[in-house]
């Protein structure tokens, strides 16, 4: 008797979690089809798929009949029976073409296969029809005639379980790889036990094994074959599914033993619903530990989600820079998902067969994509991998804004300590420059002639010399002027040194109105413009032109110093000019000058026009407001 009940609640567990199971999967696939999904096996695996789900839905109907009416009867409803009849003689000719269709493109093309199919219908539909009329009374001709279909039924089902096994045996190939392998040698022992268990009919337990080897075929075909998506999510609900109805069923059949009182049925109907709240309470605990050993021990999974989010996050907060950050996630993502990983920015290579992909996203906006390639095993990427990108591809996009407002930071940081150093070094170069001696005894020889010749032109020189050194005594204390105060220095500087070199020098002068307003750094202008007259007219026997030209180009101004000097004959290195001399030092603080101001983009360029003979050093700069200088010292 204890036998007999063991083996009842075994089989009511079993259809309840096949009927369970089946549900859930067409309610997957359906969702996986929406969501645009490619449909494996066509309408033949949708259709088995629904077929098994009404099948156990019938058994399991049939054994909730018999509880509840104590024993007495089995009765399923009438539209349930003749579902029951109609789709379990469909279930053979649809296995039968599933195999077919999915290994067409490896079977040698032979008519025999489509002749083995329609004859597998064309046994199969009038056995379902005649069987269904049969259930609606029809008595004559065919009162005799249900044992027979039977029998029909049972040689076609093991003729399509020997031409599956040949089918599955001959797609099989030499460079198949091992997920391919495990998976048609899967199909050969399902198939080998579903042939013996088709030969033993008179075993009570071939109708379990029965049920068994159909719930294998489909997590098999499931996982290796149709690749659903959601088949983590259905492996980890189905197994607690089952676990839940197993001990709820061994919890009612021990405390209803114990809690029977037979005039106090509301207090044990209450006492037996306050035991069910400690495992009401462990589910989740249980769906915890079920989701942890179906991904370690079952779809090989390494990490949880916790696991894997702690691992990325570790694996990014020791990078030092953006690129560093990038190559840390694209390694902490090949050993999370065990395949190769990529992060894709602009736009990304085409989609491969296999991979999985999910868009980055900074501020909104796509930045990039991350990838992980196809597996070299074949394993596929399941829902749960999809999310736990996701999620892992919004830490990276977080980290990499971290990253770069770091980066923004030390970069301010750095600049503002250049400009710092700068600042001091150029306030000594200043002072120090202030009175150039070799200028100033020049200048003063220059008017000591001109006193006795041109005594106006000596008091011009004088009043022009004492407007060089008032500019200079002001240029200690402000570090950026209005370039029209500049090219005003620079007119002065000029004219002292024509009354020094005479008619020998001539200079010219162009400047854009609507560059005047703008602010540039300090004497910039007049260090070129004396670098140009010491190693280029001081240099040449017959007349020396300069010319100083000034220009706004869209949101730039353009500055140059041309003249007719002998020139470089390669643009200078500043790094390699010398110290010592005059032009190395010049040339050097100019460029030193621009780059702490402007970055790298504003550099001193050298050009040699080949037709004038004339040399051209010139530069480009954003333009600064003279309103928006406050803060430089203006």
């Amino acid at each position: 008797m204890l036998l007999l009940q063991g083996a009842f609640l075994a089989l009511l567990i079993l259809h309840a979690f096949a009927a369970y199971s089946f549900c859930h999967l067409v309610y997957l696939q359906f969702r996986q089809y929406r969501l645009g999904k490619p449909v494996w096996g066509g309408w033949t695996w949708r259709a088995l798929t629904f077929v098994f789900a009404v099948n156990y839905l019938y058994f399991l109907s049939g054994y909730l009949s018999y509880i509840f009416s104590d024993g007495k009867t089995e009765d399923v409803p009438f539209a349930g029976q003749l579902a029951h009849v109609v789709t379990r003689t469909l279930i053979v000719p649809l296995a039968m073409q599933l195999f077919y269709v999915t290994e067409r493109q490896r079977l040698p093309a032979h008519w025999i296969w489509q002749a083995a199919i329609r004859t597998a219908w064309g046994v199969a539909l009038p056995v379902a029809l005649l069987r269904g009329l049969l259930m609606f009374g029809v008595k004559e001709p065919w009162a005799n005639l249900d044992g027979h279909l039977r029998a029909a039924s049972d040689i076609v089902a093991a003729v399509a379980g020997m031409v599956s096994a040949i089918i599955i045996v001959m797609a099989r190939r030499a460079d198949d790889s091992p997920f391919r392998r495990r998976r048609l040698r899967w199909y050969v022992i399902l198939v080998g036990l579903g042939l013996a268990q088709a030969l033993i009919r008179e075993s009570p337990w071939v109708e379990p094994i029965g049920e068994l080897l159909v719930m294998a075929f489909v997590v098999v075909t499931v996982y290796y074959g149709e690749r659903l998506t959601f088949f983590d999510v259905f492996a980890k609900r189905g197994l607690l599914f089952l676990l839940a109805v197993g001990l709820l069923t061994c919890h009612f059949a021990v405390v209803s033993r114990y809690l029977v009182f037979q005039n106090l049925r509301f207090v044990a109907s209450s006492v037996t619903a306050l035991t069910l709240v400690p495992l009401v309470l462990a589910m989740p605990w249980l769906y915890a530990q079920v989701s942890e050993w179906v991904d370690r021990a079952w779809l090989g999974r390494t990490f949880s989600v916790v696991g894997a989010a702690t691992h990325f996050a570790e694996s990014l907060q020791a990078a030092t820079s953006e690129q560093d950050l990038l190559e840390r996630a694209e390694s902490s993502l090949s050993s999370i998902f065990r395949s190769k990983a990529c992060i894709d920015t602009g736009n990304p290579a085409a989609e491969e067969a296999g991979e999985l992909r999910i868009a980055v996203r900074i501020d909104g906006a796509a930045w990039g994509v991350a990838r992980i390639m196809a597996r070299p095993d074949d394993v596929p990427f399941l829902s749960e991998d999809t999310a736990l990108l996701g999620v892992l591809a919004h830490s990276f996009a977080s980290s990499l804004e971290s990253q770069r407002l770091r980066d923004r930071g030390l970069a301010l940081q750095q600049r503002q300590q250049e400009l710092m150093l700068t600042a001091a070094q150029s306030e000594l170069k200043a002072l120090r420059a202030q009175i150039n001696p070799h200028f100033l005894f020049n200048a003063l020889n220059t008017i000591a002639a001109l006193i006795t010749q041109k005594p106006d032109r000596a008091e011009q020189t004088v009043e022009q010399l004492a407007e060089v050194f008032r500019y200079a005594v002001r240029r200690s204390d402000r570090e950026w002027v209005r370039l029209a105060e500049e090219i005003d220095f620079v007119r002065a500087y000029l004219d002292i040194e024509r009354a020094r070199f005479g008619e020998r020098l001539r200079v010219r002068i162009d400047v854009d109105t609507a560059a005047e307003s703008f602010r540039i750094p300090a004497m910039i202008i007049q260090t070129l413009t004396e670098n140009a007259i010491k190693h280029g007219i001081a240099t040449v026997r017959g007349p020396g032109i300069i010319t100083v030209s000034a220009r706004s180009n869209g949101g730039c101004v353009l500055v140059s110093v041309e003249d007719n000097g002998p020139g470089f004959e390669t643009a200078p290195e500043f790094d390699t000019l010398p110290a010592s001399s005059s032009a190395g030092y010049g040339l050097r603080n100019v460029q030193e000058r621009l780059r702490t101001y402007f970055g790298p983009e504003a550099e001193l360029h050298f050009d040699r026009n080949a037709g004038t003979e004339t040399t051209v050093v010139s530069f480009t700069i954003p333009m600064i407001a003279a309103s928006a200088g406050k803060g430089t010292g203006a």
